[in-house]
């Protein structure tokens, strides 16, 4: 009796080391914690859950906050969620802090160089033989010559130009972008005026290099974040990966499914209104609203993060070489954008402002309608042929970008500078002064049809 108990006890104490030797080499060994990931989930872009694992209290099972939630403790479980889920990365971002302490020259062996517009872009230095698709695109002048490219391109966006800024971040995430370019990123500190400057840049990144722009990840604090919100609302389907720490200005989603994937940094400290918390939660889920298991408990993350940013930055990497991890796995078959609303939904979000019941207290006044009216005659006959199509800079540029976008094409132009507008003013009066420098045209339009929306008669 006394040797089977020792026996028990032995084989519960063999058990016991065992899962602390599997649990530090989940927490140590980055190549470990990847395959338990994945024996766990499966491959990327074919995952389902393993089904013995997902009888266990593994991290990799925790369920997603419900999405019907709006408040304050749903930001915490979100953070906690993010922190268990992302546990496969944690090898990853100790080995990230070790380099970038023990960083010297950390860029030293990598090219940098400008392409296009952009300064500075830092390549990782791959090459594959050219076929005969890269060389009917004029990739290539003959199969087989020598082509660099990269697996995809990191932009730190900054929303102001002073050179010594822009040094002074580059050099600061050197060490971050050596550990990316070891992964096949390519790598680069942006500075952007605009959101409509943020578009042009990315989009010609994306047309005229694709060999190293095809894939695109963009990464921005404060400011520069509302920017990259902006642009992805606008346009979710150039983007694989957005990094959105402490933004002041969340704007909703854009309503498609199909969305880049998503990371938030938020301080803990800092209260928002019940209408930026909705947003910044929509965002969320709508990175989870997808088909496939990986992006369905990866894609839209929120993490808090402290005043130095060290540990969200390092989090932030874990998670874009997730991203590029699922991206390689399903390759071409990356899920586009599909609206979630049908035509007549568009067009009844389009034209919201001009169903909108009268204020109250408010009374018919025919003579100051009439003034109005009259006011937008002499306009009109001031230049007919532009207020008759309501043809201007930005609502061109606008549909050039969605020129693939079935539903934008039942919608007038009138109806497009409403909704444009309405969206710059928004973000604030001046950026809608901003556009209006850019395309005064637009900006009459605008106001003109504001006027006539507030006017009782409407």
């Amino acid at each position: 009796m006394k040797a089977f108990l020792s026996s028990v006890a032995l084989f519960f104490l063999f058990i016991v080391c065992l899962f602390i030797l599997e649990g530090a080499c989940f927490r140590l060994v980055e190549d470990y914690a990847q395959k338990r990931l994945e024996f766990a989930w499966g491959k990327p872009g074919q995952g389902h859950f393993h089904p013995l694992l997902k009888k266990l209290p593994l991290d990799h099972f925790n369920a997603p906050p419900k999405s019907s939630e709006v408040s304050a403790l749903r930001v915490q479980l979100e953070d906690k969620y993010a922190s268990k889920i992302m546990s496969f990365g944690r090898p990853t971002r100790d080995r990230l802090r070790q380099r970038v302490e023990m960083a010297v020259d950390p860029l030293d062996n990598f090219e940098i160089k400008d392409i296009g517009d952009v300064e500075s872009i830092v390549l990782p230095g791959l090459q594959k033989a050219a076929t005969l698709e890269e060389v009917n695109r004029k990739l290539a002048r003959r199969i087989a010559d020598p082509l660099e490219f990269a697996k995809g391109l990191v932009i730190r966006v900054l929303p102001h130009e002073e050179k010594h800024l822009i040094a002074q971040e580059f050099n600061r995430l050197a060490s971050s972008f050596r550990f990316l370019l070891e992964r096949g990123f390519a790598c680069a500190v942006m500075p952007v005026s605009s959101y409509l400057d943020l578009l042009d840049k990315t989009r010609n990144l994306r047309n005229e290099n694709p060999m190293i722009a095809q894939n695109l990840y963009l990464w921005g604090d404060e400011m520069g974040a509302d920017l990259i919100l902006q642009v992805t609302k606008e346009n979710a389907s150039i983007f694989k990966a957005i990094i959105i720490n402490r933004p002041s200005l969340v704007v909703p989603p854009p309503q498609v499914k199909g969305m880049p994937w998503v990371l938030f940094g938020i301080s803990p400290n800092v209260e928002h209104d019940a209408e930026q918390l909705a947003n910044l939660l929509l965002w969320v889920d709508r990175g989870r609203d997808a088909d496939r298991l990986y992006p369905s408990r990866l894609g839209g993350l929120m993490k808090f993060v402290g005043k130095r940013n060290e540990n969200f930055e390092s989090f932030a990497v874990a998670y874009l070489l997730q991203v590029l991890e699922f991206a390689e796995q399903v390759g071409k078959d990356w899920p586009e954008p599909k609206p979630l609303l049908n035509s007549l939904a568009v067009d009844k979000d389009l034209t919201t402002s001009e169903e909108k019941p009268s204020k109250s207290g408010q009374s018919f006044d025919l003579l100051t309608v009439e003034q109005k009216i009259r006011k937008l005659q002499q306009d009109e006959e001031e230049n007919s042929v532009f207020m008759a199509t309501f043809d201007c800079e930005i609502v061109r540029g606008y549909r050039e970008l969605h020129t693939d976008d079935i539903n934008l094409r039942k919608v007038s132009n009138r109806d497009l500078v409403l909704k444009l507008g309405m969206g710059f003013e928004e973000m604030g009066q001046e950026v809608l002064e901003k556009i209006g420098g850019k395309d005064p045209l637009f900006l009459r339009f605008y106001r003109s049809l504001k006027e006539v929306q507030e006017t009782p008669l409407n």
